[in-house]
């Protein structure tokens, strides 16, 4: 899970919403004002870079008829019956995350790897449902950016809290934050195990080429904690972020952590 700088002012559609609809609920919203919904979608693809807010999945778009986005708009807190209540936090744009479907939609592109037909596979907002553990996780809009909290098993790529670098103050949560979102699920261990692999192998074909070990973490970090002409990391950008270590470090202080 990494920082997630949110556009400070809401996407026009859904302000001019909730000002007129203060008390409505997100499912009318999204009935009522599709192209709306479609900028609220848009609007968080491009703020958290095409990643998923929880597990950092590259989002991926539907490209048939009878596919669907692996995306869609998380409520960080529940929004069930806040309607009523003095915050409503189904139109607040602030609790707005955009999230996979945590492998429980059959119809996504990409559906060997992203789709799992068992429940303990289930990972994101699959398993946090309307529960109400805000309070016990992190929220990832409020992640300090300079502090990577997250340390991986090269071996299996099972995610681990950094007890060395993570403020003693967040721990509990960020082990909460693992466990509560499945965020060691076996198909996400699989795909960040999978990303270890092929950077542990740019850096042996980089060495057997004859460059330095700093040089090529160097050129890692710029290629890969860049976001691309299209405003996309790729994925699983804290797992890259640990295995360049200090290079990923001094390259995101130069940009002043704008992650």
């Amino acid at each position: 899970m990494k920082r997630i700088s949110k556009s400070p002012e809401p996407p026009r559609r859904l302000k001019r919403y909730a000002e007129k609809y203060p008390r409505d609920t997100w499912d009318r919203f999204h009935r009522r004002d599709r192209q709306g919904y479609k900028d609220v979608k848009d609007q968080l693809m491009r703020d958290q870079h095409g990643l998923c807010a929880y597990c950092e999945i590259a989002i991926c778009a539907a490209e048939g008829e009878e596919e669907v986005d692996d995306f869609r708009v998380e409520h960080f807190h529940p929004k069930a019956g806040t309607e009523k209540s003095s915050h409503n936090y189904h139109l607040d744009w602030n609790n707005m995350l955009g999230v996979c479907h945590g492998g429980s939609q059959p119809l996504v592109n990409e559906a060997l790897i992203r789709y799992s037909a068992s429940k303990s596979d289930r990972s994101c907002d699959v398993p946090k449902g309307d529960r109400k553990i805000a309070r016990a996780i992190l929220n990832p809009v409020e992640i300090p950016p300079e502090i990577r909290l997250f340390c991986y098993d090269a071996s299996d790529g099972t995610m681990k809290v950094d007890e060395a670098l993570c403020p003693k103050e967040l721990r509990k949560k960020a082990k909460n934050t693992v466990e509560m979102l499945n965020l060691n699920a076996p198909r996400l261990k699989r795909l960040r195990h999978a990303v270890i692999e092929v950077l542990e192998d740019q850096v042996e074909k980089a060495l057997a080429a004859g460059l330095a070990m700093e040089d090529v973490l160097d050129q890692m970090a710029q290629a890969f904690l860049d976001p691309g002409a299209d405003g996309k990391y790729p994925g699983f950008f804290t797992v890259i972020r640990w295995f360049l270590g200090d290079a990923a470090e001094k390259f995101l202080a130069a940009k002043n952590y704008r992650i």
